[in-house]
C-alpha cells in the first residue's frame, strides 16, 4: 500500500505584488481626491465671487437712511467691497467724503440731498457692472 502512496508536491514559487498594487492604489486614490479637492474649491471661489458681490450689492442698496451714522458706517462698509474698478474707486471717494461728516459724530444730522445723489449714482453704477 505504501507503494501508492505519493510525495506531497513543493509549493509553487511565484512573485506576490500585492502590497505595491495595494500602495499604488492608495496614492492613485488620494491624487484623485486632491484633484477633485482643487477643482471644488476653484469653482466655489469663482461662484462666490460673483454670488457675493451681488449680495453685497444687494445689502448696499437696502441701506436705511433713517439712521445716518450707521447708513453711513455701512454704506462705506459695501461700498469699499463693490468698488473693484477705476470707475467705482473714484464714485466711491466721492460718496467716501460725503459719508464722514456722518460718522463720527454723536447724533449725527439727516442725510442732505448731494450725499444721497452720490449713493445714487454709485448704486447705478455697481448695478451696470453686475
Amino acid at each position: 500500500m505504501h507503494d501508492t502512496l505519493r510525495d506531497i508536491k513543493p509549493l509553487i514559487a511565484f512573485n506576490d505584488n500585492s502590497l505595491a498594487l495595494f500602495v499604488i492604489a492608495i496614492l492613485l486614490g488620494i491624487l484623485l481626491m486632491v484633484y477633485f479637492f482643487i477643482k471644488s474649491y476653484r469653482h466655489a471661489q469663482t461662484k462666490c465671487k460673483t454670488d457675493c458681490e451681488k449680495y453685497y450689492f444687494y445689502q448696499f442698496s437696502n441701506i436705511d437712511w433713517s439712521k445716518p451714522k450707521e447708513a453711513a458706517y455701512l454704506a462705506t462698509k459695501y461700498g469699499l467691497i463693490l468698488a473693484k474698478d477705476r470707475r467705482r474707486r473714484e464714485l466711491f471717494i466721492q460718496l467716501r467724503e460725503s459719508l464722514d461728516s456722518y460718522k463720527y459724530k454723536k447724533d449725527a444730522h439727516e442725510v442732505d440731498e448731494k450725499t444721497l445723489n452720490y449713493y445714487n449714482l454709485y448704486k447705478q453704477v455697481c448695478d451696470e457692472s453686475l
